[in-house]
């Protein structure tokens, strides 16, 4: 348990991790129709990032992972850190410190950078055959493995094969899919370059279609550690610990007592001394090698991230990543402009939900983090679009004055109604990105097999708004 936690939050200081995945359950209530389903033909699932393990050698049964990094290559990195840091202290010579941390990061995440074209190295990848075709029927349930650091157009073909094969095997027409996370990434590229006939329906679980803007402002230089964020970030991190009400108690005192804010000015010291073109160099070989990083970063940072990590991060760097600029852009062209274009076709042919869940401040260590997310995610890219208040605050009371009630959130946080598609969004408080359980499942399942479209008006149990309720386990009304 230490050494998970101990990998998440190195993956949170280097930008891109998720968080705890604690397992939940969930009760129903209402007055509308009873959830159930019956599987007539085969589900599909699509992993987010970093859902499958990556492997130096995905033929060879014991070959190493390149990620996450092993326990080993995080010793290595703290063995070389503390006294890297301890000497900057006295000698403040900024400049070898800032050499050591692009060592260490490339001790942690060194084996899992992809070659200058942007395709893996040395063979590397996930460990996966696909199921036999005598094995599936339709009511197989079937994950698709995939590598998470490719280019999504890539994978996206490799998706469009397997569900040739599982339709082809299973004598269904159709197949019914749950993405979650970079997963609808993966979907939504799919539905452009191969069409959205052979899709019977699509849960869109917390998916970052939109992109996250965590993503888009590391990606443009905008690093900032800030005391309150952080507390809010750890607090999270921990709520669903037997130990919540220790940690939040701890986390409360660091804070009130003004330690967490040394600690960030410390942070935030070393970051301008070492300077921001130095951490990039140690940071961006990994984030901005792999291609599912550039298809998240948001529309509205994409050219400032292009001319950040290629003009200014890697100006003087002489390695040839002409094949690398050309998939990226290929993405830019031929998928990230039409990407609501592509969800409204799903929506037209096949039974469409998303799911966005809420309740968390966004990612610490950026400017936006009192973006409402899910840790991860912010919800107004999750739920394609809402109107959503800051976190911890509510819309403003002339916004609210001329919105519709039934679409606003009973924490008066969120209005449904500019969502892409507001009538098969459902919002669900307080479950954090990664979180599974059940009910959670069946709630999926039940969307999937829907005969027709449903709708947040369709079942009793799930309603527009939900919230998980720690106490009880379980799901309720958000009221």
């Amino acid at each position: 348990m230490k050494t998970k936690f101990l990998r998440r939050l190195i993956c949170f200081i280097l930008a891109l991790t998720f968080c705890f995945s604690p397992l939940l359950t969930a009760s129903a209530e209402g007055e509308k129709k009873e959830a159930s389903y019956e599987a007539d033909c085969p589900y599909i699932y699509i992993h987010g990032f970093m859902g499958t393990d990556v492997y130096k050698n995905p033929s060879d049964p014991d070959s190493e992972t390149i990620f996450p990094p092993s326990g080993d290559d995080i010793k290595s990195a703290v063995k070389k850190g503390i006294p890297s840091l301890l000497r900057v202290m006295f000698t403040h010579d900024w400049s070898t410190f800032g050499d050591d941390t692009i060592d260490i990061c490339n001790i942690l995440f060194g084996d899992s950078f992809l070659a200058p074209d942007g395709t893996a190295a040395d063979g590397s990848g996930v460990r996966w055959e696909w199921p036999s075709a005598e094995t599936i029927t339709k009511t197989s349930k079937l994950n698709f493995k995939y590598d998470w650091r490719l280019d999504p157009i890539k994978t996206a073909s490799d998706l469009n094969a397997f569900i040739n094969h599982v339709i082809e095997a299973s004598g269904s027409e159709q197949v019914v899919v749950e993405c979650h996370s970079y997963g609808g990434v993966i979907l939504s590229t799919y539905a452009k370059l191969y069409g959205t006939s052979k899709l019977k329906s699509c849960v869109f679980n917390s998916t970052a279609v939109y992109g996250e803007t965590y993503n888009g402002e590391l990606f443009t230089g905008n690093m900032v550690f800030d005391a309150e964020s952080l507390t809010e970030y750890l607090k999270s991190a921990f709520e669903y610990s037997e130990k919540e009400d220790f940690f939040n108690g701890l986390f409360a005192f660091l804070y009130k007592t003004g330690i967490t804010k040394l600690a960030c000015k410390l942070v935030n010291y070393i970051i301008k001394k070492v300077g921001m073109k130095k951490l990039s160099e140690g940071i961006i070989p990994m984030f901005g090698g792999w291609l599912s990083i550039w298809a998240m970063i948001p529309d509205e940072y994409i050219d400032d991230a292009y001319d950040f990590v290629f003009d200014y991060t890697w100006k003087d760097d002489p390695t040839d990543r002409t094949g690398l600029k050309d998939k990226i852009n290929d993405y830019n062209t031929r998928i990230r402009p039409y990407k609501t274009e592509t969800l409204k076709e799903i929506n037209r042919t096949s039974n469409m939900y998303v799911l966005s869940r809420h309740g968390y401040s966004a990612m610490f260590m950026t400017p936006s983090w009192r973006n409402e997310s899910d840790c991860t995610i912010d919800v107004k890219y999750s739920s394609f679009g809402a109107t959503v208040a800051p976190h911890g605050e509510t819309l403003s009371a002339d916004y609210l004055k001329n919105a519709d009630d039934k679409y606003i959130s009973p924490s008066r946080n969120i209005d449904a109604s500019t969502c892409l598609f507001p009538e098969q969004t459902w919002f669900i408080g307080h479950l954090t990105h990664s979180a599974g359980c059940h009910d959670l499942d069946e709630m999926i399942m039940t969307l999937l097999y829907s005969d027709t479209q449903a709708t947040v008006d369709t079942y009793k149990e799930y309603p527009r708004f939900l919230c998980y309720n720690e106490d009880t386990d379980s799901f309720e009304i958000d009221r």
